[in-house]
């Protein structure tokens, strides 16, 4: 286990529209705000799509639903080089949820509510040789 000890420097609360991105709308809000270097995100809304990804060990396969769904719960955070990580779980009407990575294309139906809690200090991301996925390094180890 690696660690990294966290403090909240400023909080943003986003409201999205309809029709917007919320992956491409998290990335260019990140563009616009380059003080925003390391944050948790949480989220709550919904969509009329949600293409969701599950990582097979080698790449993301996609699964697209396109159909009126609750946001049940958006988590993810952003390291310094802006990338965002973003999960998500989206519940349908008859209570059953789908779930996974955050893909481009979900797209808000009504409103989607994030609130990026901005961390210090700053995290960033490695490619890790295994995966090829830039995953978190952190500087502090337990073994």
């Amino acid at each position: 286990m690696k660690y990294l000890p966290q403090t909240s420097k400023r909080n943003y609360l986003l409201r999205l529209f309809r029709g917007e991105d919320i992956l491409i709308s998290l990335q260019n809000f990140c563009k616009h705000n380059p003080d925003i270097g390391s944050g948790q995100i949480q989220g709550i809304g919904a969509v009329s799509t949600a293409n969701i990804g599950f990582f097979d060990g080698k790449r993301y396969l996609e699964n697209t639903f396109t159909e009126n769904l609750e946001i049940v719960s958006l988590l993810g955070n952003i390291a310094q080089n802006q990338i965002v990580h973003l999960h998500g779980i989206f519940g349908r009407v008859d209570g059953s949820c789908v779930g996974g990575h955050v893909m481009s294309g979900c797209i808000v139906s009504v409103t989607c509510e994030i609130q990026i809690s901005v961390m210090d200090p700053q995290v960033t991301r490695e490619e890790d040789p295994y995966t090829k996925l830039k995953l978190l390094k952190l500087p502090h180890e337990i073994k």
